[in-house]
């Protein structure tokens, strides 16, 4: 009992000394310290775990070097006992009404407040972040995500009618929030030296009366697969570096969580000759040097205001002040060794390639700070203008004109966040719909709102949280239906006549033969022949891939309602060919009844996406106290679909149509079993089809591991069945989710 008191006992102990030092005293994180004997292990179940014969790593502070206490490391023995935990909270939790789940997490947003001191001094000491950030932003916004959440879980049980709690999810603590409202439990796996989220899982198991919903364990990176191999683990998020993404991703591939990724801290700040220069050197300073973000900013300015810009952001450089993270006056912490010393290598390398680097004073080899940085002239060819550009340093680059700006923009692998700076709405928001990343914000930088989802695209990931947004809730039959990475298509209206077998490759809008003019036959039921299908290889891939990036940009560029008038002319011409259709499948071993009622429903689904494309596009939403917000649904290009042998038809309508609903191009492999049906379909749109030959386990794994390399977003079935005929499996709203990505542009209001 002594041992789930702490964090209170050590709140107390800090509110006598409330009005003799400081508000940026550490007596209050050292007197919780001191509760655990300056020894931390995991917390698990509502308990202090403290195993035996375990290695330890000192925390301390990043700036003096002072040891705070020593953190246990975590074997796979405690991995297993912290999965337990969890599953065994699991049905307890995962059963109670959204009210009560709504409750519990009103509650621990209490808590927070509660102990918001504590919370922000020990973040603060331990990771030598200025403390006025972590105060006025990390833990309200914490605060908020967990109100905004229990909120949801009131409506959730609506909202999400035949779904089902995913079950026990490992995961990085910034994204813990989207899991528990729906009634699943979480294991969160911290970095060594991590205080703040143990004391935080201290705090929620105190509650009670659900002691394991969140368990917390401090160790290496390298137990992240450990974590995921536990069975009853159905999701796994990770939030940290690309490449240790890339080697997560290659790990778990095949395997059955569903992965989650958002990676890298890069940002972007674009300049325009019409900006307030003066608010967007303090936005500049906010988003690299204000300890708000943990990685550095690329700068791109437009050539007109570059000399202007740079004089004025040197100046301000010279006015920042670095020192201990606990002093209020303080705009920049230090991070650590690690960081310094990454920082460091950046610059070095960058002054090799030719680099100007201006720094807002100096500081002596062994001092743990590093100053503001300033990089500037770095050739585009650099291997640094590709690299992650990281804490505390702004890489800045000219641009002529707002094309130039997206080519350079949109050039980089990463597509995490951005901000505009123009006083002509127009111009920033032609630029903002053009940058390829989840979050934008026009003329500010790094707003949040519990209420608006956050994420990335390409290398940055795409695990959103926040807002209605979470793409990581799966059904209760499975784990997803089809595999995605990149699409192709390019739809319009065609009249061309039905292809005698055999059939080949249907590509821009008409058949050709394979490049190595090979086929194989396809039988039916009673193994009579009923034509043959051209095999496709690496040369007609290509081909497609080029075809379909060729036509991306049309396509995406049409109006919802030419969207519909393609689906609907889709529509119309497979029933058209319905009595044909019919007769195909029911010669592959289809049920009369039920061939009748997978073509009917086919051109159903088409309709249907064609009706939903008019009540696309983006939606308005306002931030509390900050303006509007736009959330844009946007294509994500070319798409590359497999589709699954059962429901031939209805598989291929079902996966093929939000897709092309979203604005996306596509590649597409229909059934390899009965693929003719699709082949006969396909002529109303510029599609290629070339059939495959992966089992759905081999196919799902291999497609997990080889998008690890440029960590393409993925969607697989791994085996497992769908009800393609059901209304929420073959056309529910997590089709609509998967072919199109989120991005958020924020328009804050005043001055």
């Amino acid at each position: 009992m002594a041992a789930t008191r702490t964090a209170s006992r050590a709140c107390e102990i800090f509110t006598t000394l409330e009005y003799g030092p400081a508000p940026e005293s550490h007596a209050c994180a050292l007197a919780w310290l001191d509760t655990q004997d300056r020894h931390l292990g995991h917390y698990v179940n509502g308990q202090w775990l403290k195993p035996e014969h375990r290695s330890s790593v000192p925390c301390q502070d990043p700036i003096t070097g002072e040891n705070l206490a020593s953190c246990l490391q975590a074997q796979s023995e405690d991995v297993a006992a912290a999965v337990e935990a969890a599953r065994a909270s699991l049905e307890n939790w995962s059963t109670q009404p959204g009210a009560i789940r709504a409750q519990h997490l009103t509650r621990l947003a209490k808590v927070i407040q509660k102990h918001q001191r504590l919370l922000w001094t020990l973040e603060s000491l331990v990771t030598g972040r200025a403390v006025r950030e972590v105060r006025d932003r990390d833990v309200p916004l914490a605060q908020q995500l967990l109100q905004y959440h229990a909120v949801q879980a009131h409506t959730q049980e609506e909202a999400l009618a035949g779904w089902e709690p995913m079950g026990v999810g490992s995961l990085d603590s910034s994204v813990l929030n989207y899991l528990l409202p729906p009634g699943c439990t979480v294991v969160v796996l911290v970095p060594p030296a991590s205080p703040t989220p143990l004391l935080l899982a201290q705090l929620a198991g105190e509650l009670g009366p659900f002691p394991g919903i969140l368990n917390v364990i401090s160790g290496p990176a390298s137990l992240g697969p450990v974590l995921a191999a536990q069975p009853g683990v159905q999701k796994v998020a990770f939030c940290g570096a690309i490449e240790e993404g890339r080697a997560l991703r290659r790990t778990l591939a095949g395997w059955v969580p569903e992965l989650g990724l958002a990676l890298g801290a890069e940002s972007l700040l674009l300049l325009t000759e019409v900006a307030d220069v003066d608010s967007a050197v303090e936005g500049i300073v906010d988003a690299a040097w204000s300890d708000r973000s943990p990685g550095g900013l690329r700068l791109l300015i437009q050539e007109a205001v570059w000399d202007e810009t740079m004089r004025r952001l040197q100046e301000r450089m010279g006015r920042l002040r670095c020192g201990h993270g606990l002093d209020g006056a303080v705009d920049m912490g230090a991070r650590g060794a690690a960081a310094r010393d990454l920082a460091q290598r950046y610059v070095s390398e960058a002054q090799s390639q030719g680099a100007q680097v201006f720094q807002a004073g100096s500081e002596p080899s062994d001092s743990p700070f590093f100053p503001p940085t300033l990089v500037s002239d770095l050739p585009p060819a650099s291997p640094c203008t590709q690299a992650e550009v990281p804490w505390p340093l702004v890489v800045a680059s000219p641009f002529r004109t707002a094309k130039e700006a997206l080519a350079v923009a949109n050039g980089t692998p990463r597509g995490g966040s951005a901000s505009v700076w123009s006083e002509r709405l127009g111009q920033a928001l032609e630029l903002a719909y053009g940058l390829q990343v989840g979050t934008v914000w026009i003329n500010a930088h790094g707003l949040r709102d519990p209420a608006v989802p956050m994420g990335g695209c390409k290398e940055s990931g795409s695990s959103w949280h926040g807002g209605q947004d979470v793409s990581n809730h799966l059904p209760a039959w499975g784990e997803g239906g089809f595999w995605a990475g990149a699409a192709l298509t390019h739809p319009h209206p065609s009249s061309s006549c039905s292809p005698a077998p055999p059939y080949g490759l249907f590509v821009g809008g008409r058949f050709q033969a394979p490049g190595a003019r090979s086929s194989r036959p396809i039988r039916d039921s009673q193994g009579s022949l009923q034509g043959y299908v051209a095999e496709g290889g690496a040369k007609d891939i290509r081909g497609a891939v080029e075809a379909a990036h060729q036509a991306a940009p049309g396509w995406m560029s049409q109006s919802p309602a030419a969207r519909a008038a393609l689906l609907w002319a889709l529509a119309a011409a497979l029933q058209r060919r319905e009595p044909n259709l019919v007769s195909r499948l029911e010669r592959h071993g289809v049920e009369l009844k039920v061939a009748k009622a997978e073509v009917e429903l086919s051109v159903k689904r088409l309709r249907a996406w064609g009706a939903r494309v008019q009540a696309q596009g983006c939606a308005l939403q306002v931030a509390e106290l900050r303006g509007p917000v736009l959330r844009l649904r946007e294509p994500l290009g070319v798409l590359a679909i497999v589709c699954p042998d059962e429901w031939p038809l209805l598989a291929f309508v079902s996966l093929l149509a939000p897709a092309l609903a979203h604005g996306n191009t596509v590649v597409l492999v229909p059934s390899g079993a009965c693929p003719i049906p699709a082949l006969e379909v396909c002529q109303p749109v510029d599609m290629l089809t070339m059939p495959l030959c992966l089992s759905p386990h081999q196919g799902s794994q291999f497609v997990e591991w080889a998008s690890a390399g440029n960590l393409k977003p993925v969607w697989v079935n791994r085996g497992c069945p769908r009800a393609w005929d059901q209304e929420a499996e073959g056309a529910g709203p997590e089709l609509g989710r998967r072919a199109a990505r989120t991005k958020a542009l924020w328009l804050p209001m005043g001055d």
